[in-house]
């Protein structure tokens, strides 16, 4: 009588602990660059944090952001960063998100995803900063990761942050 009781505490135990895990993530894009930059207050913002549903969101984000991958006529239309962004069609968006993470950060700084948790309606990034050692140039610059997620387990979000350790 008391093994079923025991297999029932572990077996709720084991959802707590999946509730708990985070969700499964790959960034298909992480380097150096930016998605784009907006005019906001006067001044221009160049850090993005977006999750994108739709290609038709991909594309006014672009606008929006002044990112040439969508407009032919730029110069920078056939980079490597413009040339990912396309990449995004209806086919991906049928079942994953993208998150644009774009931030300033340095040369002796180096960001890293630990985790992607849902928390309610918020989507949560978790990230580590590492200092590297040695000499750098105190020269900022900007960095962007493109991270798909499938929907499925992000059905329900609004909002989105990320969360530095």
């Amino acid at each position: 009588m008391k093994k079923p009781f025991y297999l029932l505490i572990f077996m709720s135990l084991g959802l707590l602990v999946g509730c708990s895990s985070g969700i499964n993530f790959n960034i298909s894009f992480d380097q150096k660059g930016g998605f784009g930059m907006k005019e906001v207050d006067g001044g221009f913002a160049v850090n993005t944090l977006e999750f994108v549903d739709t290609l038709e969101e991909l594309k006014d984000l672009c606008d929006e952001w002044n990112n040439p991958a969508f407009n032919k006529n730029s110069e920078y239309y056939s980079s490597e960063n413009s040339e990912k962004i396309r990449s995004y069609d209806e086919s991906f968006f049928a079942e994953k998100i993208l998150v644009i993470y774009s931030f300033d950060t340095g040369y002796n700084k180096e960001t890293r995803i630990d985790s992607i948790v849902v928390d309610g309606e918020q989507l949560i990034i978790n990230t580590r900063i590492k200092t590297k050692r040695g000499t750098f140039e105190s020269v900022g610059f900007n960095w962007l990761m493109l991270i798909d997620i499938n929907k499925s387990d992000v059905e329900g979000i609004t909002s989105i942050q990320v969360m530095n350790k």
